[in-house]
């Protein structure tokens, strides 16, 4: 013989897992509301952005200016395409990002160039053979740089 009515053990299964499910999905929001503030308030791009945007009043509105870092330039791409160093491709294009509508060119032949020395000064001697005088130390490894003469 059939029930008419539903089963009361399913109904109440049921509800209480609706319900469980519901509590542990609350306690997960609020854990995560609760720790919210104890996460860092910045990130390595937002850190870039703040030390690159220095250079904005100092740069034309728009044009383009040259790039030099720790390592040649053409050595920026050469390390990337073997992964053995990406974190000089990855401050060049966070630099173009940046200082957009700007272009920022992978070169040192350019009036301006900028100088992003994450891991300490080029080799010696690049900089006088391509010509370039520091215009503006900013500290922490940005300089700006013009170019003299035609090396």
């Amino acid at each position: 013989m059939k029930r008419r009515y539903p089963s009361y053990r399913r109904t109440t299964g049921v509800i209480l897992l609706v319900a469980l499910t519901g509590y542990a999905a609350l306690n997960l929001l609020w854990e995560s509301i609760r720790l919210r503030p104890s996460l860092p308030k910045t990130d390595p791009v937002t850190i870039h952005e703040e030390r690159i945007a220095q250079l904005r009043p100092l740069l034309p509105p728009a044009g383009e200016v040259g790039y030099v870092t720790t390592v040649e330039n053409r050595e920026i791409f050469t390390a990337e395409e073997t992964f053995t160093n990406v974190e000089f491709l990855a401050q060049y294009v966070l630099t173009q990002y940046t200082l957009a509508p700007l272009l920022v060119r992978n070169r040192p032949d350019l009036p301006l160039v900028v100088g992003n020395f994450i891991d300490g000064p080029p080799a010696p001697g690049f900089l006088e053979r391509h010509g370039l005088v520091p215009l503006r130390d900013l500290g922490d490894g940005l300089i700006l740089y013009r170019r003299e003469g035609k090396p």
